[in-house]
Parts: C-alpha cells; structure tokens; sequence
C-alpha cells in the first residue's frame, strides 16, 4: 500500500522558563515597545487611515501609544478626562481584552459609548503577552440624528452639547468593512513584530549571563519602589554585591543604580507625554524619593526638566513638509 505524503509539523521552541514569570513577561512587552516596527507603524496607519493604535499590557494595566501624543478621538478624551468615563472606558477595554485573549482571536466590538473598538491579541506559545488596541471610530455615518443619538448614550455625562458637538466634527467614522480590513492588516503585522521581538529575546537570553537576566526581571517588577537598591539585585542574582556590581557594569556597560535610574526616566516619560498626572506625582510613582533629585536625573538624561518635556510640540510627520 502507497503511504500518504503527510506534511511535516512546524516545529515551535518551548517556551523558556523566565517568559512564564510576569517579570519576564513584562520585559518582553517592553521589547515590542520598543521595535522600531510598532512606532513606524503607527505612523502608516495614522497617516493612511487616520486610526491610533496602542499596545497594552494583557490587564491592560499599562498601554502604550504608538505616537507619542496621539489622543485618537477627541470624544474619547472628553470621556476619559471624567472619573466615570475612565472606569466605564477601562472597564470595558479590560472585558474585551481579556476575551480576545482567552480566546486568541481579533475582536472587533462596540464599546459602552458607542464606538467600533479592535483588540488584537499578541499570543506567544499559546500565552497572551499584549493586545494591539485600535479603532475609537463612530459606529454610523456622521449626521444630525447619529449625534442625537449618541447623546442620548452618553446622559450620563456632565459635558455641555456644544463641546460634544464639536468634537463629534472631528471624530472619525469608517466602514464596518474597512474596520474589518484593517484589524486583519493588525493581525499580520502583530505576528510580525511579535515574531521579530521572540527571536531576539532568545538571543539575548543565550548570550545574557543567568545573574544579570534575573537582575533585569527584579528591575522590571521594582522599580517603581524607591528602596529597590544593590544589594536587593545581588540577592536575587545569587553573588556577592561586590560581584555582582562589578559583573553588572561589565555585562551592560552602566552601573545598576544607573540602570534603574534609566528604566524610571524612561516610565516618567510615559507619563508625562500619555497622561494628565501631575509632575509630583509622576516623580513618586515612578520610584524617585525627592522631587529636586527626580527633576536632577531627568535634566542630566533628557537635557530638559519634566515640565519642559511635556510642553516640547512633537516632531513632524516622516516626510512632511
């Protein structure tokens, strides 16, 4: 009897032992921060469809967007700039987020004010590490009646209609079909990018030493808490801290206090640019004990104080005029 030819089975690596950490989980998602393919990204969309895109953290605890300073729909930021608009919108983003992870599947939904929302799950070996959110588009065609309407869902809010109106002008509106199109362009590319960011973390993971691997988890989940110091790090890695700082230095070019000092500068910018917190606050969540030392780190690394930075007009469009 002839056998069948049966195609081989893609062979897939286990997944290593740190990415099952939430230590090692969040780095990862900051290696896809930080792929030059997400920022350029974004900007095609925006400028090709006019959409905003974010990644988010799988509790969406922390999202992150792909153009520093893109509000998206000027109606969302009215609603989000009230207390009850940002649970209700946060409420709902981590409902759907959570079903377009459990299930692994692209969701395309209408969120509680009305508007067509997409969550596209980024899976790594069966496990959701962040989700890509887009949409905020108007879910009818703009007229008198739709703005009506939308009123009426939106009682509950305490905003004068004229404002409402005016950013009801300016809110986007697209086909549900479009939509469609443009979440499954989403799909291809978060395999991409998710798939560029894996290879990497691997390489990183067999040329990185054990010790300074766990001193970077130990980082990633501390370092909002100002009594994060050496010694903690060297306890975590296993060696002495005068090993340990010395092997650190060597192995990332930057002494750990200097390390952390960068990885608390980098969430402060975050803020600053994504939200309305003051710079007191910012300075404290982000593990600095002392605003003169905070606003001191910052100039040193940045050239600029905080206030400066988040007043600094952002940089024009690749390409534009």
């Amino acid at each position: 009897m002839k056998k069948l030819h049966m195609p081989p089975r893609p062979v897939t690596p286990p997944v290593p032992p740190d990415l099952k950490s939430s230590q090692a989980t969040g780095l990862f998602f900051r290696q896809l921060l930080r792929s030059p393919e997400f920022t350029g990204f974004a900007l095609i969309l925006k400028r090709l469809t006019g959409l905003s895109m974010a990644l988010n953290t799988p509790d969406v605890g922390t999202s992150r967007l792909g153009l520093s300073g893109d509000m998206g729909n000027p109606l969302c930021k009215i609603i989000r700039s009230t207390q009850d608009g940002m649970r209700r919108c946060d409420g709902c983003d981590r409902r759907h987020h959570a079903r377009a992870g459990a299930e692994g599947k692209s969701k395309l939904y209408t969120c509680h004010a009305g508007f067509l929302d997409m969550a596209i799950p980024i899976m790594v070996q069966g496990k959701h590490v962040a989700t890509i959110s887009s949409g905020q588009v108007l879910a009818e065609q703009p007229s008198d009646a739709a703005f009506h309407r939308m009123c009426r869902r939106l009682a509950w809010l305490d905003i004068p209609v004229r404002r409402l109106r005016k950013a009801y002008d300016r809110a986007l509106w697209m086909p549900r079909s479009q939509l469609t199109s443009v979440m499954h362009l989403l799909e291809i590319f978060s395999r991409q990018m998710c798939g560029n960011a894996w290879r990497i973390r691997e390489l990183e993971a067999s040329l990185e030493r054990p010790q300074i691997r766990k001193a970077r988890d130990l980082v990633e989940e501390r370092f909002r808490e100002s009594e994060l110091c050496l010694a903690d790090a060297a306890t975590c890695a296993g060696i002495s801290i005068a090993h340990f700082s010395h092997v650190f230095h060597k192995e990332t070019g930057v002494p750990f206090t200097s390390y952390v000092q960068s990885r608390r500068i980098e969430e402060a910018k975050r803020l600053l640019a994504e939200t309305d917190k003051t710079i007191t606050e910012i300075c404290f969540e982000c593990g600095f004990n002392s605003l003169t030392h905070f606003n001191r780190v910052f100039r040193r690394g940045e050239g600029c104080s905080p206030m400066q930075y988040r007043l600094a007009p952002l940089p024009p469009p690749i390409g534009s005029g």
